[in-house]
């Protein structure tokens, strides 16, 4: 089939389209036969002359009065031909005349369709009436059929068969309208799609008519709406049926996540990781019906944003319930812009309610561009300032993108307003330092009305920042693919904020792994394993520090002398092979030895010694040591204040007195200083005790948590007061707590270690912690600062223990 655009239009809407008064009681019209290509006419009143009125075509057996311009078809549908050629219609369709029979008795003329090329449609500005016909004996036959219509509508709103079949689909009576014909035109509807489906379609009550009460009839068909009076052959309007998106069905846990999204944003802003300014037109234009498959241009745009922008971004998230602390701000243009949603969570709640928004909003009146987009350089820039003034660096602001929206030049186009646009996108560019986006789009108009939106997204590109400007016109599918590539783009943006490359660090360079070995593991291997062994007073000076906090908070000497751990102890024996690697340190099997004239033995337990995986460390207590252990003290006091709360928590009470619940305790670490009396080259090993028992990561400082990220189960519980409880809840807690006791200053994070069930309690002895903050005191390299804080919020499950302690929730299990 033919597109629509390309189908002939029926003579009779075309212009000069005439009313046509009621016939004369003598008027005996012959049904029309669908089967053969002419046109057959009766004279309107057989008493007229050509001396009254008008010429007559085809004398006596002809049909046409050209002084009346009525002509009245055997399909009872009206044409008129005044001020046009006789024999050709509007359409460029010619009609060939033949000679009337030498039959007296035959009163019919025919006319021959030939195709010419068609001409373009204007509008008449008659209106016009609906005219009745009195059947002739032939027609008698259909007259059942015609009068009890409406009982041959099954339950389910379609035609019988019987029904559909029985008339040609050119015989379905469509009495036109100026409005009908003109919306139509804009929807690219042909009158033939009409009286398919007053035919085919499903016939329902309509809406009466708000003046008179008219009854008026629905036809859906194929994807088609139409609206006809109560005889169902007068055109009250058309239009194609609209898609459907059916919302997102809502719960009450998505209800308290977005209530815990919007407190994030409103009290903790800098964990936003981006925020999306979205400006869609609502000048009048946009209520133009030229986009497929939606009742107006703005139905379009806030569609397709619904579903290729916001739903598509939402379903490629791993977790759905993942804390993305991303907001979005929608305004409307028009002569004043409008901010209908501000700093909205990116959710599904968002998601319904721009579905929701066409409906509501009332395209009209011009749109200026650079109102609209000072209010939001107004918004980016006080966001933004307030982020610097709370401590984030730059390299931790969130993403910011426009998202511009429009179908057609602006109502300030003059020389002055185009300067102040490059003047306000080139000031956000350089403001955001290379953090700030525009995508623009122009729907609906020739693409020769969007130079102003290419001149925007060509001068943020300019400037340092990105962009995209895409025509999408009115194809449904060139308008979801431009949505679909710019949410592409901005995952492809939130990824790079989320990347370790983002992560201010102090003195960041090349780093060059040494080169080392790893230990065998394995039944076959030995406890004797190749070891360097360093004693007192035989070439080396060895000293044993601890580190105290206390001096280091107050800016004293933190490092402290003291003997070694074991009575008699005189020297060292390290591994040559490490047995653990990490992102920064390898471990070693570690011994303190007592070196006497009996030789060489062993003294006390084995420990683990740690230094620099690194070539370009230097390993001296001070310089590589000193981070580790004031992340390891803080832990160590944060924990035992964590342990206190957890006690005096009624609801974390355990219900028996043979269990409580466990408690978290760190490591307390040395530094062992080996210095060659020849050389005087120092270098340090970080020592701690050996954790017996299984080793377990519990989570991370990107974001890994136990048991959320793998699906791994945990069997250790107890009963409390609040209910069963696994044990791993109180660590994954821990790290919450400390974000709320610190005023979310800084996590600790990166929890690892066993849980050591030989006392009369269990309890978790946990090494190598990472601290990420906010802002001030910097932890060492393994500080993801505020990207760290971000990633653990965004998966971490809130459980009972975190509800016991009172914390407010972040994301509920």
């Amino acid at each position: 089939m033919a597109p629509l655009s390309d189908r002939k239009r029926p003579f009779e809407e075309e212009e000069g389209f005439l009313p046509l008064s009621p016939p004369s009681s003598s008027f005996q019209p012959r049904r029309k036969s669908a089967r053969l290509p002419l046109f057959v006419a009766r004279v309107v009143n057989n008493s007229s002359s050509s001396s009254d009125k008008g010429s007559i075509i085809g004398g006596d057996s002809g049909f046409l009065s050209k002084g009346e311009g009525k002509i009245v078809a055997g399909n009872h549908e009206v044409i008129d031909l005044l001020g046009v050629d006789d024999n050709r219609s509007d359409d460029g369709t010619e009609f060939v005349k033949h000679e009337p029979s030498n039959n007296p008795n035959d009163d019919e003329v025919k006319f021959v369709k030939e195709i010419k090329p068609k001409k373009s449609v204007r509008f008449s500005e008659i209106e016009h009436e609906v005219c009745y016909f009195k059947r002739d004996p032939m027609e008698q036959m259909f007259a059942s059929i015609d009068e009890n219509e409406q009982a041959s509508i099954n339950s389910s709103g379609m035609r019988h068969p019987s029904s559909e079949h029985s008339r040609a689909t050119a015989d379905f009576t469509v009495i036109s309208s100026h409005h009908g014909r003109a919306r139509r035109s804009l929807r690219r509807i042909s009158k033939h799609d009409l009286r398919a489906a007053v035919k085919y379609g499903k016939k329902v009550s309509a809406h009466p008519n708000i003046r008179t009460g008219e009854h008026r009839w629905k036809f859906v068909h194929n994807g088609l709406v139409y609206i006809t009076d109560s005889t169902c052959t007068r055109e009250i309007t058309s239009y194609k049926e609209a898609i459907t998106i059916d919302p997102y069905p809502m719960s009450i846990p998505m209800m308290e996540h977005h209530t815990e999204l919007k407190r994030i944003l409103n009290e903790e802003p800098y964990l936003c990781t981006g925020h999306t300014f979205v400006i869609i037109d609502q000048s009048g234009s946009m209520r133009n019906s030229d986009v497929d498959g939606f009742k107006s241009r703005s139905h379009a745009a806030y569609g397709t944003l619904s579903l290729e922008f916001i739903a598509q971004q939402l379903s490629q998230r791993p977790n759905q319930n993942d804390l993305f602390a991303e907001s979005v701000t929608v305004i409307e243009m028009k002569e004043e812009p409008t901010a209908i949603f501000e700093r909205i969570p990116f959710d599904w709640i968002l998601f319904n309610r721009l579905l929701k928004r066409p409906n509501i909003a009332r395209p009209s009146y011009g749109g200026n561009y650079n109102e609209s987009l000072t209010l939001v350089k107004e918004m980016i820039l006080e966001e933004y300032n307030n982020l610097l003034e709370d401590g984030a660096e730059q390299e931790e602001l969130p993403n910011f993108s426009l998202v511009f929206l429009s179908d057609g030049k602006p109502s300030d186009c003059n020389p002055g307003h185009a300067r102040e646009r490059t003047e306000i996108l080139k000031s956000l560019v350089d403001s955001l330092k290379g953090r700030f986006s525009c995508y623009a789009m122009g729907i609906g108009a020739p693409e020769t009305e969007f130079e102003v939106l290419q001149s925007m997204v060509d001068t943020v590109k300019v400037n340092g920042g990105s962009g995209q400007f895409v025509h999408a016109g009115t194809s449904t599918v060139k308008l979801s693919q431009t949505f679909s590539q710019i949410s592409s783009t901005m995952t492809s943006n939130r990824t790079t904020l989320l990347g370790e490359e983002n992560i201010p660090t102090v003195n960041k360079g090349p780093k060059v792994q040494k080169d080392f070995t790893m230990r065998e593991t394995g039944k076959t291997v030995g406890k004797k394993m190749p070891s360097d062994k360093f004693i007192v007073g035989k070439g080396y000076t060895i000293n044993r520090f601890r580190f105290d906090i206390a001096a280091f908070e107050n800016k004293r000497e933190p490092w402290r002398w003291a003997d070694f751990a074991n009575y008699g102890a005189n020297g060292l024996e390290i591994e040559s092979k490490p047995f653990g690697k990490g992102s920064e340190r390898l471990a070693y099997r570690f011994h303190e030895i007592k070196q006497d004239v009996h030789g060489c033995k062993r003294v006390g337990k084995t420990m683990v010694a740690k230094n620099s995986v690194h070539l370009i460390e230097r390993e001296t207590k001070e310089a590589f040591h000193q981070d580790f252990c004031l992340v390891q003290a803080t832990a160590y006091n944060l924990a035992e204040k964590y342990n206190t709360a957890v006690r005096t928590s009624p609801l974390l009470k355990s219900t028996t007195e043979e269990a409580k619940p466990p408690e978290l305790r760190f490591l307390l670490c040395h530094v062992y200083t080996i210095t060659n009396d020849e050389t005087k080259e120092e270098k340090g090993y970080l020592v701690e005790k050996m954790l017996p028992g299984k080793f377990t990561k519990y989570n991370s400082n990107n974001g890994y948590v136990k048991g959320v990220s793998n699906g791994d189960n945990n069997t250790h519980t107890i009963e409390l007061a609040s209910g069963r409880v696994k044990l791993e809840e109180f660590i994954q807690s821990f790290s919450h707590w400390v974000y709320e006791h610190t005023a979310h200053k800084m996590i600790v994070c990166d929890l690892q270690g066993v849980l050591n069930k030989e006392g009369r309690f269990p309890e978790y002895l946990l090494t190598d912690p990472a601290i990420c903050t906010r802002k001030g005191q910097r932890y060492g390299k393994t500080d993801m600062r505020l990207n760290g804080i971000r990633k653990f919020c965004m998966t971490h499950r809130c459980g009972p223990v975190c509800q016991g302690l009172g914390l407010p929730p972040m994301n509920k299990c």
